[in-house]
């Protein structure tokens, strides 16, 4: 489906800056798919012809040699949403698409139904969790007006990702699969081949 002209250019953004205290180890570097959770889904976004750049720790960005595409916090402690806040604050004229390490059963097909999924009207794409009935703000693509939307609400203190899509002109799919938004943090846990 062509993209049309109307839309922003296309980002990739991998979540992968949290200290995975509940985990004992860094849940980016777990590899579900034969490479490191933050390599594979960059290479996820890449498919989607999304450029892949990560919010992530210094030693992350070091270790991993991110360079420019490693983004780092403004305003810590607000847990992904501080991810999401200097992705945005960095570059919110492009659309990004957002995943974060912790879905280990997602993939490059599940990205590409949310980029295929835009339109002039709509600010935001996300997937409705079939199980809890939510909204995944973790797995979404977002629009410079909802991004707008994010950073103001930002500002005033509101980081729930979650209530901020609520309030975009959003478009909301069902998963492929039921596994596919399966997050390691909630208790969710699956083969490993690392």
């Amino acid at each position: 489906m062509p993209r049309p002209l109307a839309l922003a250019p296309l980002r990739g953004l991998v979540l992968t800056g949290g200290a995975s205290s509940r985990m004992g180890r860094d849940k980016a570097t777990i590899a579900y798919h034969g490479a490191p959770q933050w390599q594979f889904l960059a290479d996820s976004l890449r498919a989607c012809d999304a450029e892949p750049y990560w919010s992530c720790t210094t030693s992350q960005a070091d270790d991993w040699m991110l360079g420019d595409h490693a983004i780092h916090d403004i305003v810590p402690g607000h847990g992904p949403a501080s991810g999401l806040h200097a992705a945005f604050s960095r570059d919110n004229h492009v659309a990004w698409l957002v995943v974060g390490c912790d879905y280990p059963w997602i993939d490059a097909q599940d990205l590409q139904r949310l980029v295929d999924a835009r339109a002039d009207n709509i600010e935001a794409i996300g997937y409705l969790n079939p199980d809890t009935q939510e909204i995944e703000p973790m797995i979404a693509l977002w629009e410079p007006a909802a991004q707008q939307r994010f950073l103001q609400a930002f500002d005033r203190g509101g980081d729930s990702a979650r209530h901020i899509l609520r309030s975009c002109a959003l478009r909301l799919l069902d998963p492929r699969t039921r596994t596919a938004l399966m997050n390691r943090n909630a208790g969710d846990t699956g083969p490993v081949d690392d």
